[in-house]
């Protein structure tokens, strides 16, 4: 060997030692330190998380739950939390709930979520648990309901999630079943779940009491106790050297968002057919290229699934996302923010679906639940997802299950009740659809060929007014055929995929289009809703509609109208027929007949009728009974109804009437006008005597086809038989049929 080369390796040795002399020194220095009583570890000092709850004589069982999930380790090295240990109690309660014989029984997943789910992220002390609000800490009293936090965010996360999606056009819905499936999506988690926190606080201020509690947590609730979750702390703020550990007195199970809570496998009781609709028409994904390059299969070249952010933007809010609010650096609303919902179960729904909805019912309905257009969906759907958590002492819910809401359940027939982690969940076992399916409505929203009438309805917003119209009405709708034909309803789409549009008319007179507004669209609709149905006594029957006028149906030769013939167009120039046919849908309120034109209708006040007659109306002028300044009867009410009774020209002359005095006048013609009634030709208006407005009584009598009226001995005197325009003469006062007029063949005497 080189001779420096063998001085190199002689130094390296001589440098070795010499470290190796130092490393002892020390070695032994260290030992002597430790050794010191001043550098022990203080009795005092609990230790971490982990050592905390191992040292618990009753938290045997759940520091062996943190073992076996790996999460001693964490607990006992970095980070801070909070922990909430059920005793062993309450471990041997859960164990034989659910058949385990030792907690080493429990699939390890579960063991991991159910025990990740009793840690919080950052140290809370019992004071503190109760004094966060959606903005930082809360100081005093705050009437402020977002003053009063009562969520915090557990160490328990769901993985990415996979969804299996059908591809239709531009539209990509998600479904169950993935042998069905053009492929699959991979949707990225962003948030841990949420569990709730209730103190007495809390439930002051937003007006909750302890039933609210009980309703989802199946337990009394005692005030002066803090429940995290439903589970009572029995001993709270063990300190450890990185967090508090708090005592409870059971487990708490992983609380299930909506969409877990409809996808969940029960034997008796699932929910599936109503989230498989909402699968289908209300997703929308957006990929999330941030969270797909943050995978760590990307930081190795991996090849990885794009990740997807899905979210529900036409419902109140989105089914899988623990989030519940806006999460910002200076506020954190998902704190004191949550959303309420409420499902059928499959049975339910599903009798919904085959024996309403879908042509399964045996009419001629939509083919089944995938092809309803968006309008329908949303009636059925939208309403059963709240903003807002469902307690019992609120009014949300009360307009589902007391009052008489339009999505009203029975409160009956809860099944299920749950607090999940971003929703608060109520399962029926029966299911009560919107009205506009089961009232008179029903056919326009059920059969494809109305769809414009629906959509019209819709549109002008009278749904609900003719739907939960109580009493037994007659609807008479037009279908679409029809409606194309004559050009009389045109939809104009403004935006398909937002379902906007609007509605224009070919203008008969004016020849052009014309838009036509939502009030007038109603106006229309409104005139084809009788108020009561046809009973036949009389060969032509009056029925008044819910805009005030009056549908004239022909019991002899079986058409419908109004006040004026039906045309070719709305108030078009050549008159046609309208023949009902009766539409069999059962109904709660009625009865549905279709049409194939509107009804028209002519409008005119007290003046423009009885300006007819000249004869009667200058003896009202010359008794002083119309004020041409006012241009009014000054001895009649706008507000009032009436019948009038107009002597021919003939009778007058012949009675001689221009030879009274003016007051004497006055009284004889006020004898001619009932006060309060309507009586018309078809038998509907009781017999009777009837106030004039002179003060005076008319003995009536009603009959099929006839008015009589009657004498002081009770015989008749004058006989009305209904004729076409001399009876049944109508005058419309505040956009209403408010008085009806008879021409008579006598004058009437006191």
């Amino acid at each position: 060997m080189h001779f420096r080369a063998v001085y190199k390796l002689m130094r390296y040795h001589k440098t070795f030692k010499l470290l190796l002399g130092i490393l002892f020194i020390l070695y032994v220095g260290c030992e002597n330190f430790r050794e010191h009583e001043k550098y022990k570890r203080p009795d005092w000092l609990p230790g971490k998380l982990y050592t905390t709850v191992s040292a618990q004589g009753n938290l045997t069982m759940f520091a062996e739950c943190l073992r076996l999930t790996g999460l001693d380790t964490i607990l006992d090295v970095s980070g801070c939390w909070s922990v909430f240990a059920p005793t062993d109690e309450a471990m041997e309660q859960y164990l034989s709930e659910n058949q385990y014989a030792t907690v080493s029984d429990i699939p390890l997943d579960k063991l991991e979520r159910i025990t990740e789910f009793h840690i919080i992220q950052n140290p809370w002390s019992l004071e503190q648990l109760q004094s966060l609000s959606a903005y930082g800490w809360r100081t005093g009293d705050d009437a402020n309901r977002d003053s009063y936090a009562y969520k915090r965010q557990t160490i328990l996360k769901n993985p990415v999630e996979k969804y299996w999606i059908k591809r239709k056009k531009n539209k990509e819905m998600i479904v169950i079943d993935s042998k069905i499936s053009d492929g699959y999506k991979m949707v990225f988690v962003e948030s841990r779940k949420y569990v709730p926190i209730f103190y007495d606080e809390y439930l002051e201020t937003n007006g909750l009491t302890s039933e609210d509690f009980s309703f989802y947590f199946d337990r009394a609730y005692e005030p002066g106790n803090v429940y995290y979750a439903g589970a009572k702390i029995l001993q709270a703020n063990l300190f450890a050297e990185n967090g508090f550990v708090h005592i409870i007195d059971m487990v708490v199970n992983p609380m299930l968002n909506a969409q877990e809570l409809l996808e969940r496998e029960m034997p008796i009781e699932t929910y599936k057919l109503f989230l498989e609709m909402v699968y289908w028409y209300y997703p929308t994904f957006e990929p999330n290229m941030s969270a797909t390059n943050n995978q760590p299969e990307v930081r190795f070249g991996g090849l990885v699934d794009t990740l997807w952010d899905l979210n529900y933007y036409d419902l109140a809010f989105d089914l899988h996302k623990e989030s519940t609010g806006y999460e910002g650096p200076y506020a954190n609303e998902t704190l004191v923010r949550h959303n309420g919902l409420f499902a059928p179960t499959d049975d339910a729904f599903r009798e919904f679906i085959d024996g309403i909805l879908t042509v399964k019912s045996g009419f001629p309905h939509w083919l089944d639940f995938r092809s309803l257009p968006w309008d329908i969906v949303e009636i059925i759907i939208d309403g059963h997802f709240k903003s807002v958590p469902i307690y019992p002492s609120t009014n949300h819910y009360q307009e589902i299950f007391i009052e008489g809401g339009r999505f009203q359940q029975i409160e009956g027939d809860i099944i299920r009740k749950e607090f999940g982690s971003n929703c608060t969940f109520i399962g029926l076992n029966t299911y009560i659809p919107d009205r506009v399916f089961t009232s008179v409505t029903g056919p326009v929203f059920l059969r494809p060929p109305y769809s414009l009438f629906r959509r019209a309805m819709l549109y002008s917003g009278i749904e609900d007014d003719i739907a939960y119209k109580n009493g037994e009405i007659c609807f008479f709708p037009i279908p679409d055929f029809a409606l194309t034909s004559d050009s009389s309803l045109m939809l104009n789409w403004i935006d398909y995929d937002q379902n906007r549009y609007n509605f224009m008319e070919f203008n008969r007179g004016k020849e052009q289009i014309e838009f036509l507004s939502s009030g007038t669209i109603r106006n229309r609709i409104l005139n084809h809703v009788g108020t009561s149905l046809p009973n036949g006594s009389a060969n032509k029957e009056f029925i008044r509609n819910m805009e005030g006028n009056y549908i004239i149906w022909n019991h002899s030769d079986n058409t419908v109208q109004g006040n004026l013939p039906s045309t070719i167009g709305y108030n078009g120039d050549i008159v046609t027929t309208c023949y009902p046919v009766q539409l069999d849908e059962p109904s709660d309120n009625g009865e549905t007949f279709s049409v194939r034109y509107w009804f028209n209708f002519e409008t005119k006040n007290m003046h423009a009728v009885l300006s007819g007659y000249s004869k009667f109306f200058s003896l009202l002028v010359k008794a002083g009974l119309f004020d041409w300044d006012s241009f009014d009867f000054s001895f009649l009410d706008r507000n009032e109804n009436y019948t009038v009774f107009v002597p021919s020209e003939e009778a007058l002359t012949s009675y001689q009437v221009d030879t009274l005095g003016i007051e004497e006048l006055g009284e004889l013609l006020k004898y001619h006008f009932i006060r309060g009634a309507m009586i018309f030709t078809d038998n509907k208006q009781p017999s009777g005597n009837y106030f004039t407005t002179s003060g005076a009584i008319l003995n009536i009598r009603t009959g099929p086809d006839i008015i009589e009226i009657l004498d002081n001995t009770g015989n008749p005197y004058v006989l009305i038989p209904e004729k076409e325009n001399s009876t049944n003469i109508m005058i419309s006062e505040r956009s209403m049929v408010s008085s009806v007029v008879h021409e008579i063949d006598k004058v009437l005497i006191h």
